[in-house]
């Protein structure tokens, strides 16, 4: 997440001479990436990176908690002007007390786990008008439009506490009566923005006793309780949400909000108070709000501070330098942790984490990360430590995959990469049934809908775009499909897919078959008469290995081919490459040169339909051990040219020893009615 923070207004929590530029360039090295700085009339803006597991970073007093810690390092004074986290202490003093009896509102939290934490207050004398110039400046500098002076407090507080800050109209609650719980499926609630949503269920909502929906929690308030000009009474609500649910309804329903996206990253309960005693004055000051009602804090599970331990010599092993003691409480302690050492000789350092760091930090190695990124990464040593054990080799599958790339890349085959979802026209058009494939719920595009099942309805796609480019396509993919299981995760299988456009299926035959011997696989290939939705059933074939299935090699049905507006016959393979990776071997087997050539002779037999070419050189090898070869040369209609090689490890062949095998081989084929020689 990028977040825009005015150097202006960081300088109201952070005490320091440093430039706008120095600020950048150490937390870039130390803290969250500074992605660049703008000028902005007399100001500068920081466009800060900050990583989803750093939540608290996520606002203006955040990055100067983070600046203040890093900046001595480099030798530059420091220090934190304000803690937001200290208002919570004033409170004890003040006339505002807190309660967890429900006054002038009644609050019913059906469940405490969806929301930890729930605060509240109603402010009345409410004069809605135009921000002063101050923080109008404050928001435009940010990226923010201002609306009024008590909208655009709550958007303040957001973007300097990190805490996001609802306000409703007191007037609008009906029955005066607020009442969290999970949303039933295709509830209706219209939200600010206008837009009315259909709740999928078990979203978090906010029900009034008029049984309307006002708030979609964590997410954007409805439109019905929204603060308008004629808004004199408010209740300034802040809490905190169970991140699961507030991250699964807004990408559902597409709605990505601030609050959301900070919501759904489990926001420090502990920072609710602060962030409400802090709205309270800035509404008594800029709206002229007087309290009606004392504080309503719901807060089921107040923060226990967990304690992490660490030795100073596992930090000193991980950094790979002698740091000491001293230096690794400073980092820490500038930080937030609160700490105790115990055993001086080999030191044991105990820290208790700061709630705002709760999430973060669970583990010894989380304390090391932290000591080494503000002590600097660039001031570790440059070696690498020894290697306590051997590295291991990549796994096969990895091995096998680039293999059969290399080797289709080097036979003149184009790789592509197709996206993993399909549309419901590339599935009916490849008469795939999309009921059987898994649906997206929130697709980016109606092209991108299904999870797909089968790569050769993209690889179709990607030759209709290219039809008119080239003439001739050899196209392959490898990637993986899935395949919907009951109540599971899909089961993911990687394939091979291959498709040549305006060439004949013996071609891609011999392509696949030449592949899998490079990968020291022997199969077979197996006529396949299964009644098929897109495959030619007298021209497809299984391909096995013992029992093995590897997959299918065949022709297209010009009914597919048409559905895809192309007019070439389109060969294609569709290869099970999990099955063929478990089965390749890299062993090689040595037959030495034979001392005697062989005799080649090329015979051309006349074939009757359907004859199956696996059947033929069977027959035609049976015939006689000394055929060491047969290879299909040709293919005109139905005349089939083979090349034989004859050959006697042992002695020459004589012309009249080949013509008596040969016409052994004529004979049987004409026994079997297979064909007959072509003259």
């Amino acid at each position: 997440m990028n977040i825009l923070i005015p150097y202006s207004w960081l300088k109201e929590y952070l005490e320091t001479k440093a430039s706008p530029e120095k600020i950048g360039e150490c937390l870039s090295l130390c803290g969250a990436s500074v992605e660049k700085i703008t000028k902005l009339g007399q100001d500068k803006i920081f466009d800060i990176e900050v990583t989803s597991n750093r939540v608290d970073m996520m606002s203006v007093s955040g990055v100067a908690r983070e600046a203040a810690a890093i900046l001595p390092q480099f030798g530059i004074k420091a220090k934190l002007k304000k803690d937001p986290y200290k208002l919570k202490l004033k409170t004890q003093n003040s006339k505002l007390k807190t309660t967890t009896k429900s006054l002038d509102l009644k609050i019913k939290i059906r469940n405490s786990s969806l929301c930890p934490r729930f605060s509240a207050i109603v402010l009345e004398n409410v004069k809605v008008k135009e921000s002063p110039s101050e923080i109008k400046n404050k928001l435009t500098k940010v990226g923010l439009r201002p609306l009024n002076n008590v909208i655009d407090i709550s958007n303040l507080l957001m973007h300097e506490l990190g805490q996001p800050v609802h306000i409703f109209d007191y007037e609008k609650i009906g029955k005066r009566q607020m009442t969290l719980r999970e949303a039933r499926k295709a509830e209706k609630l219209t939200t600010l923005d206008g837009k009315t949503h259909t709740l999928p269920g078990k979203d978090i909502v906010i029900e009034d006793g008029g049984g309307r929906l006002i708030d979609l929690c964590g997410i954007m308030g409805g439109q019905n309780s929204a603060v308008d000009q004629q808004t004199k009474k408010i209740i300034l609500f802040i809490q905190n949400y169970e991140p699961y649910h507030i991250r699964q309804t807004s990408m559902v329903l597409g709605q990505r909000t601030q609050a959301a996206t900070l919501f759904e990253k489990k926001v420090d309960p502990e920072l609710v108070m602060p962030t409400l005693i802090k709205g309270i004055k800035l509404l008594k000051k800029y709206a002229q709000a007087k309290e009606k009602s004392k504080i309503i804090d719901f807060y089921s599970s107040p923060y226990q501070p967990k304690e992490v331990k660490i030795s100073l010599q596992l930090i000193k092993q991980y950094l790979g330098l002698p740091i000491q003691l001293n230096k690794v409480k400073e980092i820490l302690q500038s930080l937030g942790f609160k700490l105790s050492v115990t055993n001086q000789k080999l030191p044991i350092i105990k820290a208790k984490v700061p709630s705002w760091r709760a999430e973060d930090i669970c583990i010894p190695e989380d304390l090391i990360e932290e000591v080494t990124r503000i002590y600097g990464y660039h001031n570790l040593p440059s070696f690498l430590p020894p290697l306590f054990k051997i590295p291991q080799q990549s796994e096969q599958n990895f091995y096998w995959e680039d293999k059969a790339r290399f080797i289709l890349k080097n036979w003149g085959l184009t790789e592509t990469l197709s996206y993993s979802m399909q549309s419901r026209q590339e599935l009916e058009k490849f008469n795939l049934q999309p009921q059987k494939h898994l649906k997206i719920k929130n697709p980016l595009s109606e092209d991108w809908l299904f999870m797909r099942t089968k790569i050769l309805p993209s690889l179709l796609s990607i030759v209709k775009q290219n039809s008119g480019k080239r003439e001739k396509i050899r196209i392959f993919e490898m990637a993986k499909v899935y395949l919907p299981r009951k109540a599971k995760l899909p089961q993911e299988n990687l394939r091979l897919n291959l498709l040549l456009n305006g060439q004949k299926f013996f071609q891609l035959k011999g392509l696949c078959q030449a592949l899998l011997e490079e990968m020291g696989i022997k199969v077979e290939f197996k006529k396949f008469d299964q009644d098929s939705s897109c495959w030619q059933i007298n021209r497809t074939a299984e391909i096995k290995s013992g029992r093995k299935k590897l997959g299918l090699v065949g022709q297209l049905k010009k009914e597919v081919i048409n559905k895809f507006e192309l007019k070439k016959n389109i060969a294609a393979a569709d290869l099970d490459f999990d099955q063929i990776s478990r089965l390749a071997n890299r062993k090689k087997t040595y037959r030495p040169i034979p001392k005697h050539p062989p005799v080649i002779e090329d015979l051309t037999f006349v074939l009757r339909p359907k004859t199956s070419f696996e059947e033929m050189v069977t027959i035609i090898k049976k015939t006689s051990p000394l055929i060491h070869q047969v290879r299909l040369l040709d293919v005109y209609k139905q005349s089939f040219t083979f090349r034989l090689s004859f050959l006697n490890p042992r002695k020459n062949l004589t012309k009249t020893a080949v013509a008596k095998i040969r016409k052994k081989v004529i004979l049987q084929v004409k026994k079997r009615e297979l064909g007959k020689l072509k003259a």
